[in-house]
């Protein structure tokens, strides 16, 4: 069992040391063909280059019961493949699952934690940090890891930290499975409810009718072809040569190694419904407008510091209201699951019975701009966003990114894929995700859960936004590169205070 020493009220981590002998045994394989083979986004994951890791902070309302939750685990979580399994190469060089004996105790880890950071409410974050940097899991032993930390924070008495190599799945799977390993409060038998897109569709006309929706269906089929060749064409240009412009908030090479701070925010989802009916949008594009409005006040925040410095005729020359550098580009890569995620009963059922359910990193890319323009109303920003994300879902983008790597892989190894992808990753400026989870209070192992703050490191960027729901709350979680991002809770502030000024548009939008 791990434990982290602690130097002026910060947590520290170092390696694991593994011993010959290890505990888990490979179990002995006759057909390395029955075996299943990594996805191409796992192969992409295990490069040193983009070795990332998911983190999710779970609080509770109490104090952790560790036997408790390490009983739970081997009954639930042991006994999905991906953690029960490290990854192998057969005798022809190709990645695969080995399934391995697994002891609870290497994966579930308990830290010293130094009487002093008993008061530090950010201490969890803090810890969260440090991990996001630490050194790779052992590749002898399945990739994953639960910290189980004893100490309150700002709203749980004891909080778990999730930390899982991101070849085992994508965050939406992966945060389905953790979900799918807790029930509700109300009743301990029932898993969670999680709140699903429902899309519209006419139902079938006749005569006139019939003609008007052949028509549309053309018309869509036009702006599917459309929408596609626009952003594949953008797409590719990204990867060569299109970068986006050097900012306060754009990172460098190596980033994804720099220390790492975590802010978050708790916001109203009530907020965010009433905000998407005024724009008639959905509360995703709410999600983007905000991030855009915060980041463009940050931004507008940093170049008015960089130019109190400059003499007044350069001031005379640059103009009084010019403190953002007009036409800037910025960025956010979406990482998107081009197969659909588990259903939480397939989840529970298959950590029940060891059945097969979906399952895998089938991702691609999406790479959304964020207009830096500053908007008199408020609700404007939302517009906008609302504005690309219906171009998004009609593109293809994100089939033709999956199937153009896993194509690039198979005929120039999975080295020149990973740079490809780490290229074009650099030549944007964000990562941007949206979770949504349950709807009522859920439990796990008996712990009722205050919170989910999910973040994710190892890739070449400075800034990571994520938003979580949770019952009837958003949380706003941003790790950024504590190295380029000066003041990463200002930047958390600002978007709350967009988001604020928007909600309060909103308002006075439906009283008038």
């Amino acid at each position: 069992m791990d434990s982290g020493g602690h130097l002026h009220g910060k947590p520290t981590l170092r390696r694991v040391a593994v011993k010959s002998d290890n505990r888990i045994r490979e179990q002995e394989q006759e057909n390395w063909e029955e075996l299943e083979p990594v996805t191409p986004a796992g192969r992409l994951f295990n490069q040193p280059s983009l070795n990332c890791y998911i983190h999710v902070i779970v609080g509770f309302k109490t104090q952790m019961d560790v036997e408790a939750i390490k009983t739970g685990l081997e009954t639930t979580l042991i006994k999905h493949k991906r953690f029960s399994s490290i990854v192998k190469e057969d005798k022809r060089g190709v990645l695969k699952w080995l399934p391995v004996d697994v002891n609870i105790d290497d994966h579930v880890i308990l830290p010293f934690i130094d009487p002093a950071d008993s008061c530090n409410r950010d201490f969890v974050k803090n810890y969260t940090a440090k991990l996001a940097t630490a050194p790779p899991l052992h590749p002898s032993r399945p990739l994953w890891q639960i910290h189980l930390l004893r100490v309150r924070s700002e709203e749980a008495a004891s909080s778990l930290v999730m930390r899982v190599h991101h070849s085992l799945g994508d965050g939406v799977s992966l945060m389905s499975l953790l979900l799918a390993c807790t029930r509700k409060a109300s009743d301990s038998q029932s898993l969670p409810t999680i709140p699903r897109q429902t899309s519209t569709r006419p139902s079938n006309g006749r005569g006139r009718l019939t003609a008007l929706f052949f028509i549309m269906a053309l018309y869509n089929l036009f702006l599917v072809i459309l929408y596609t060749t626009v952003d594949i064409i953008h797409f590719l240009a990204t990867i060569v040569w299109f970068k986006d412009s050097k900012t306060p908030i754009k990172g460098y090479p190596g980033v994804e190694s720099s220390p790492k701070q975590i802010e978050h925010a708790t916001l109203s989802l009530e907020d965010f419904k009433i905000v998407k009916t005024a724009v008639n949008g959905t509360v995703n594009d709410v999600m983007l407008g905000m991030t855009t409005a915060g980041i463009l006040r940050y931004l507008e925040r940093e170049y008015e510091a960089k130019a109190e410095g400059i003499s007044k005729s350069e001031k005379r020359n640059i103009g009084d209201k010019q403190s953002l550098p007009s036409n800037l580009r910025v960025r956010s890569a979406i990482l998107v699951n081009t197969r659909p995620a588990p259903g939480l009963h397939d989840l529970a059922d298959m950590m029940k019975s060891g059945k097969e359910a979906r399952w895998g990193n089938n991702l691609g890319y999406l790479i959304l701009p964020l207009l830096m323009v500053k908007q008199q109303n408020p609700l404007d920003y939302v517009r906008t966003a609302t504005g690309m994300t219906r171009k998004k879902k009609l593109s293809l983008e994100g089939p033709f990114t999956y199937a153009s790597g896993k194509l690039l892989m198979k005929l120039a190894g999975v080295k020149a894929a990973t740079a490809v992808t780490y290229r074009m990753i650099s030549h944007t400026s964000i990562s941007f995700s949206n979770i949504v989870g349950p709807v009522e209070e859920v439990e796990f192992f008996g712990h009722p859960i205050v919170h989910v703050i999910p973040t994710v490191s190892g890739h070449p960027h400075s800034i990571t936004i994520h938003f979580q729901s949770y019952m009837e709350r958003v949380v706003l979680v941003i790790a950024a590169a504590s190295e380029v991002i000066r003041d990463p809770k200002q930047l958390c502030i600002d978007c709350v205070d967009a988001f604020d000024r928007m909600k309060q548009a909103a308002i006075a939008s439906h009283q008038s």
